[in-house]
Order: structure tokens, then sequence, then C-alpha cells
């Protein structure tokens, strides 16, 4: 990640998602600095795909017969996604596995069961 905020940060910040996120993990309690580089990591992401935060939500679930769920083609597209961006951000190693975590953990906690592979070796 580099050291320029994206120009999406403050838009993303806003969005109900984020916020969500923010406050079931306890980040809304982290110094602004500090909080502002978690929320640039959904931020890049979300510049990167072309989506906003709700819009990455809703690509993971699928509606049928009336019924919301987890679409587990959307999840697998979005962890594919996710790895993606942070090899193409040049990250390796614990960065990486930060990085994409951060990402998972914000769908998470917008009620995506996500999770990256194994990172024990």
């Amino acid at each position: 990640m580099s050291a320029v905020e994206p120009r999406n940060l403050t838009e993303v910040e806003e969005t109900p998602e984020v916020r969500r996120w923010l406050e079931k993990a306890g980040y809304h309690t982290l110094p602004e600095a500090e909080r502002r580089r978690y929320v640039a990591h959904v931020a890049d992401f979300c510049a990167y795909t072309g989506k906003s935060p709700a819009e990455l939500v809703r690509s993971c679930l699928l509606v049928k017969d009336g019924l919301t769920k987890i679409s587990i083609k959307g999840r697998r597209a979005m962890q594919e996604t996710i790895e993606n961006f942070v090899a193409e951000r040049g990250l390796v190693g614990r960065d990486a596995i930060v990085v994409g975590n951060r990402i998972r953990g914000f769908l998470v906690h917008n009620g995506i069961f996500i999770q990256g592979r194994a990172s024990i070796s």
C-alpha cells in the first residue's frame, strides 16, 4: 500500500458498510491516522474493483426464490479478486496477509463469511 491516501477515502469511510465494520471490529476507537490506514485498504480495493462498499457486499450475495444467501461463486470470485489485488500491489508475506485479511474482515462484519488461504507453512 502506498503512503498516498486513496482519493475515495472520505467517501468510502462514510458508507454504512464501512461504519458497521469499524464499529463491530472496534476500529472506531483507534487513533484517526491508524483508522484511516485501515479504511484506506478498503477504499483502495473499491477503486481497484470499481465497486462501492455496498456493491462489494452485494457481489457476494445471491437472491433466489425471494431469499438472500451467500453466493459460493460470488465469494470465490471475491477471494480471487482480493488475491489479485494484493499481488498487483506487490505485497508479499505478512503485508499481503494483513491487507487481504483487512478486506476480508470488512466483508465478514457485513455478513459475508470469507476466509483466506492458510498462511501456516
